[in-house]
């Protein structure tokens, strides 16, 4: 099993994960033409995705699922409360709702409810060749649930949205930054690196950070405050950064 993360933030979000010759895709918070770009720039094929998994309503996360799943003519796999409240979006699509644990393909694929501001708010474990990728962004605390069903993942595609210190004086208002920093906001780079520290980690190799804010966060920052907390635990663990706009190679669990 593998990963590209083809852009993460809040302008657009999308994963495509691969296993023996069939893939899903996490969202496609982008334009059509743009998501089929950047597979391409990853060597990504998207024939052979069988569906999208969509994590909740947000624009971010959702606003090319409709036209992208016309095109490949694919199915879409969404709560039906974000179908109900987006439904426009879906004319002429295949749905699928969903809410417990389903399959695609060689793929099974875990909902783990999430506390966000959309309408119903999931993030995921993909689970395939014996492998387990947890794929967690756009949650506001990191709950009991989070901690014990991503526990044991390989490979964690993991939000870590904002640096504090850069949240609290940057130019957003107050509100904004209360919703962000709130219980149904998004995790901050410590809350990341506290999630990873504070539970077993035997299988866990590679962290994706991802969602991180363009305004009130810095790549860097994000970097060295996961890097140095493993370091201090003497975790044997590899960070990448997912990037808004250039997707992130491939990486084989």
């Amino acid at each position: 099993m593998k990963i590209a993360v083809l852009s993460s933030g809040s302008k657009g979000n999308s994963s495509f994960i691969e296993s023996n010759d069939q893939a899903v895709l996490i969202d496609a918070g982008l334009s059509t033409k743009r998501l089929l770009m950047k597979m391409d720039e990853v060597g990504a094929d998207h024939k052979i995705i069988a569906g999208i998994i969509v994590t909740h309503d947000h624009s971010d996360h959702i606003k090319g699922v409709g036209t992208l799943a016309r095109k490949l003519k694919i199915p879409v796999y969404i709560h039906e409360e974000n179908y109900r409240m987006k439904a426009d979006i879906f004319t002429n699509c295949q749905i699928k709702f969903i809410e417990k644990e389903f399959t695609i393909g060689n793929f099974t694929i875990s909902p783990i409810p999430v506390s966000h501001d959309g309408t119903v708010n999931y993030s995921y474990n993909i689970q395939a060749e014996g492998k387990k990728i947890s794929h967690l962004t756009d949650l506001g605390k990191a709950t009991s649930l989070v901690r014990e069903r991503t526990k044991d993942c390989d490979l964690f595609v993991l939000e870590s949205n904002h640096d504090p210190v850069m949240l609290k004086e940057g130019p957003y208002p107050w509100y904004l930054k209360q919703r962000i920093s709130g219980i149904k906001g998004h995790l901050s780079n410590s809350d990341a690196s506290d999630l990873i520290i504070s539970g077993q980690r035997t299988n866990l190799k590679n962290i994706i950070l991802a969602h991180l804010s363009e305004e009130n966060n810095d790549p860097v920052l994000a970097y060295e405050n996961m890097v140095c907390s493993i370091t201090e635990k003497d975790l044997d663990i590899n960070v990448h950064i997912a990037l808004q706009n250039k997707p992130l190679e491939f990486i084989e669990i």
